[in-house]
């Protein structure tokens, strides 16, 4: 690929002249016309994304969106194929956005829905490994985290999916270390909640599913804004 080498966009886009660019598109086989019309789609499509961010008060460090940027499998290159690029780029953009509406639940089988749903459009993403030093950095940064931030949420008029997500992703935001310490607490709650009856067992385990989702979405997004990232898939206000 020859166009925009070296180049990074605000949501993670890199030309560097590989055939397969981060957004998970295959230029091998693409002629001059076909790459300005996907460069011309990806860029009309990153300004839609950072003006919806913008509306929402985020104006930098945008999350990264990579191969989850068109929000499709890559089968069949992400729908660009060479032999009629401009009609797929045309139906990429009206179904490129994730088709999901962010929900809450209580059950445990409406949780599981939702979780699979982001599965599906954000992978199986798990923590990277870390050496002893950094996860132990991490542990630490993600339980102070936890701490400061638990009382200011548990007072916001918020949903409680939400809050239990927003806690998770901003610990895993640090590392293994604090996804595995976010994951402690939460069940030590949840164990907790069942045990002395505050909770069902059932309403529990759905809210073990916001804590997933949460350590996924901090996981895959380090950087990202986690309010913003949650929001995609559960709803903050009731």
């Amino acid at each position: 690929m020859s166009f925009y080498k070296q180049y990074t966009s605000p949501l993670g886009y890199v030309s560097n002249g590989n055939p397969i660019d981060t957004y998970g598109v295959d230029h091998s086989g693409f002629t001059t016309r076909d790459e300005l019309q996907y460069q011309t789609a990806r860029i009309n499509r990153e300004n839609d994304l950072m003006t919806q961010m913008n509306n929402q008060g985020i104006t930098e460090n945008y999350p990264q969106y990579t191969t989850n940027f068109w929000g499709s499998s890559s089968d069949n290159n992400y729908g660009f194929g060479t032999s009629n690029i401009g009609n797929n780029i045309e139906n990429m953009q009206t179904s490129s956005q994730p088709q999901i509406q962010p929900r809450i639940w209580e059950s445990a089988s409406d949780g599981k829905k939702v979780y699979d749903d982001v599965v599906k459009i954000e992978g199986d993403y798990n923590p990277k490994n870390q050496g002893l030093i950094d996860y132990t950095a991490s542990a630490i940064n993600g339980t102070t985290n936890l701490v400061n931030n638990y009382f200011p949420l548990k007072d916001l008029k918020v949903t409680d999916k939400y809050k239990h997500a927003l806690m998770n992703c901003y610990a895993s935001q640090y590392g293994k270390g604090g996804a595995d310490v976010a994951k402690l607490a939460s069940d030590v709650r949840e164990f907790y909640d069942t045990t002395t009856g505050a909770n069902t067992l059932d309403n529990s385990q759905g809210d073990q599913y916001a804590n997933q989702i949460g350590r996924l979405l901090g996981s895959k997004y380090p950087n990202g804004d986690c309010d913003e990232l949650i929001q995609r898939y559960i709803k903050k206000y009731y």
